[in-house]
């Protein structure tokens, strides 16, 4: 498994697309959400794969980053809950 980070940008501004699919995946997996549009995600899925499913979930003109999380990562007042994702799913390189 390889711990990923996962960031997008929500571009609609219609506001007619329903982004819950996005959640509720990202929730079903086990993702941890660390900022408001900023997830780690553990998947057995290669970066590519990863955002082509995750793609699939949003509007065609939003924005997403699959990079993969390593050891040299560091962060300041993340959602609660982020250093034991992270204790539980740890970066492999």
């Amino acid at each position: 498994m390889t711990s990923w980070i996962v960031s997008y940008d929500l571009r609609n501004a219609e506001g007619s697309q329903d982004y819950q699919p996005l959640w509720d995946y990202l929730k079903a997996h086990g993702a941890h959400r660390v900022q408001k549009s900023l997830w780690f995600l553990a998947s057995p899925l290669s970066a590519k794969d990863l955002t082509k499913m995750l793609q699939s979930l949003i509007h065609p003109k939003d924005r997403i980053l699959v990079a993969e999380l390593v050891t040299n990562s560091w962060w300041v007042n993340a959602m609660p809950g982020t250093n034991d994702w992270v204790k539980a799913n740890p970066p492999s390189r």
